[in-house]
């Protein structure tokens, strides 16, 4: 997720959590703690089913000593530092605000990618930004990178989430365009919270910009959008 060296052992908030039951398992492919709650396992990139609560933790438990960010995945992990060229690419402000944790990290097991897997993706880099803005309210700037990566691809992992979680509602799952670029956009309901998942491509080839947001009106979605500037 170079500065501390510890990462967080919570899965981070920009990440989606894959399948329930992780492919894994059929595969044979070692399987590393979801990072969402990370590794409490779930699946990793986020659960968006607790989007709030892992957002209000962001910051907490270590994440396994071994995670080195060179070379190739042996974990997934994330810590502050660990991929600086993937951290410049996350707005510095949102709402005239720094990101209150910016970190990134990557993913290479079955039970985190999810769905990814099935794309013919084995490891997916990151990097976020997380603010807060009391009473649950948050949103996490991200972006994701891999060979081949598409804006659906991503889309379809958090829909995957959202439709496997318990009390989640799928209130629309529609194609904005922004930028020029064809995205993804997911809004979903758990109780009285309401979630939204945007995704589309950057300007940067196989990379991916998402926006994640928890009771954040859409006039606030549409700032966390335009904080990428086009980039």
């Amino acid at each position: 997720m170079v500065g501390r060296a510890h990462a967080t052992d919570r899965v981070r908030p920009y990440q989606v959590s894959g399948r329930t039951t992780p492919p894994g398992a059929a595969r044979g492919r070692p399987r590393y703690p979801r990072s969402v709650p990370h590794p409490s396992r779930r699946p990793a990139l986020v659960l968006l089913v607790l989007l709030a609560g892992m957002l209000a933790g962001a910051c907490g438990e270590s994440a396994p000593a071994s995670f080195d960010p060179t070379g190739a995945c042996a974990t997934d992990g994330s810590a502050p530092g660990a991929y600086p060229d993937l951290e410049a690419m996350i707005p510095a402000t949102f709402m005239d605000a720094a990101p209150e944790l910016l970190d990134s990290g990557r993913n290479c097991s079955d039970a985190n990618l999810g769905s990814l897997v099935d794309a013919g993706i084995e490891e997916v880099r990151f990097a976020g930004g997380t603010w807060t803005f009391g009473a649950q309210r948050a949103a996490v700037l991200a972006v994701f990178t891999a060979p081949g990566l598409t804006a659906s691809d991503l889309a379809d992992l958090y829909l995957e989430s959202a439709t496997s979680a318990n009390r989640t509602k799928i209130l629309a799952a529609t194609s904005p365009t922004i930028e020029g670029r064809s995205g993804r956009r997911l809004d979903t309901q758990t109780g009285s919270r309401t979630q939204t998942v945007v995704a589309w491509p950057a300007a940067a080839p196989d990379t991916v910009n998402v926006v994640i947001t928890n009771d954040l009106p859409d006039a606030r979605i549409d700032d966390a959008i335009a904080a990428f500037e086009g980039r």
